[in-house]
């Protein structure tokens, strides 16, 4: 056991924090499609598919916002306060924004959001009920399927199957888990600290995407109406047009080869992270040391 671990703060840890404006139930998903892309200019082939995904999806309203929408939209919505969050969130680091958007803005809207490099097998209307209200998926990752091992972390090592995929939101507005979700990710900006949190892939995981959305969720399964989607149902979502992750190389420098904190902390919190990584040298030089 590390040393000093437990006088650190933990992530994705009940109670929540509770700062939210209230946003009124629905009783289904409407037909409303979120997309978001930093850049002003999409590459051809995402261009490409955005197009298919309006095509196939006749009668649904299509919502792109790029990072100034995504600003106005928080401002609108949410407020100051909620906004000052997402703006606490490192630039660098436009996954882990992109993932509080997310469920900001299906929260707030409904519908559906889906990743800008993924995409869909069969229309919409051909699989959402009328009475969803939220579509919940793992992957297919036992051993020799498709993603075998994707999605399994420390973190869920109590949820058999591992995350749940976060790349696509499908809910009514004002569902839940989404605030759970929001509640938890709020919380954990407020908490983070970079040596004891992770920065990189790993930061991100677990401070605003799929650890702290699954673990914001996996207690209130019995609560709350929503559907889980497998592949035998048929599975709906493509998780990318490209093969596996090589949307990783279209990008200069990918978050998860980040080194920088995930968000801006104080120098109360960077004390805290050096103090924290003294520790953790002087408790590897005790584990090192011969008996």
């Amino acid at each position: 056991m590390r040393l000093f671990k437990y006088v650190f703060p933990k992530l994705n840890q009940q109670p929540q924090l509770h700062v939210l404006p209230h946003v009124v139930e629905g009783t289904h998903i409407p037909k409303i499609i979120h997309q978001t892309y930093a850049k002003s200019e999409l590459p051809t082939e995402l261009l490409e598919n955005q197009r298919r995904l309006q095509a196939m999806n006749p009668g649904w309203e299509y919502r792109f916002y790029k990072n100034d929408d995504i600003v106005e939209f928080i401002s609108k919505n949410y407020g100051p306060e909620i906004l000052r969050y997402y703006n606490r969130i490192n630039p660098l680091y436009g996954a882990a924004r992109a993932d509080l958007f997310r469920y900001l803005v299906v929260y707030k809207c409904g519908g559906v959001y889906l990743d800008i490099k993924s995409s869909l097998n069969l229309p919409f209307d051909r699989f959402l009920q009328e009475d969803d209200t939220y579509l919940l998926a793992q992957w297919e990752n036992e051993k020799e399927e498709e993603f075998a091992g994707w999605g399994f972390h420390y973190d869920l090592r109590s949820i058999k199957g591992g995350e749940y995929q976060q790349w696509h939101v499908a809910a009514a507005p004002g569902h839940p888990f989404l605030r759970s979700v929001l509640q938890n990710v709020l919380k954990n900006i407020n908490l983070y600290i970079p040596a004891l949190h992770g920065v990189g892939k790993r930061g991100v995981l677990r401070l605003t995407g799929p650890i702290a959305y699954t673990l914001a969720i996996q207690p209130l399964l019995g609560a709350y109406r929503h559907r889980v989607i497998t592949r035998q149902t048929p599975f709906p979502f493509r998780y990318s047009i490209y093969p596996y992750d090589a949307h990783i190389g279209l990008l200069s420098t990918h978050y998860s080869q980040r080194t920088e904190p995930v968000v801006e902390i104080s120098p109360m919190k960077r004390l805290y992270s050096t103090l924290f990584q003294g520790l953790n040298k002087v408790d590897d030089r005790i584990r090192r040391k011969p008996v």
